[in-house]
């Protein structure tokens, strides 16, 4: 269902600087709750997620994707976004990255470099200047790195 809706929805964002990051599905108690993450350059405020709510909202319901009745959350990726899927990664080429291993590489278990590449199975970073390639099962939490400016 994730992939048909992230067709769905960027096609609600064709023209736009808004790129789709991510559409998660996922059950909290008895609701459905759909999850989907915008990003732009110089990023994404509460206003454009709630426009974009609306629109995605309406699209989705004319479409009848979703046959019962669900919750729509838009949000943007935030400072320290955690990625999980190929879609992701690739959104956030080029912007610097902790990476936390299943095992230790090189005598280390958390990395932090610049994301260069994604595709379906692994990732590159640029780490102290080598490129380190890994396939996604070798990571076990990848988030976006923020450094304070203080």
């Amino acid at each position: 269902m994730e992939e048909r809706l992230e067709g769905l929805i960027e096609s609600c964002l064709e023209g736009s600087a808004i790129r789709l990051v991510s559409v998660y599905v996922e059950r909290r108690g008895r609701r459905l709750v759909v999850t989907v993450c915008l990003d732009r350059e110089g990023g994404i405020d509460v206003d454009t997620c709630a426009e974009m709510s609306e629109v995605i909202g309406r699209h989705l319901n004319v479409e009848n994707v979703i046959e019962e009745s669900y919750n729509l959350e838009v949000e943007s990726p935030g400072l320290q976004r955690v990625l999980r899927k190929p879609r992701e990664f690739r959104s956030f080429l080029g912007r610097e990255v902790e990476v936390l291993l299943r095992q230790t590489f090189e005598g280390k278990q958390k990395l932090c470099g610049r994301l260069v590449d994604a595709d379906a199975e692994k990732v590159k970073v640029i780490v102290d200047g080598e490129e380190l390639v890994f396939p996604y099962e070798a990571l076990k939490k990848t988030r976006l790195h923020f450094e304070p400016p203080w």
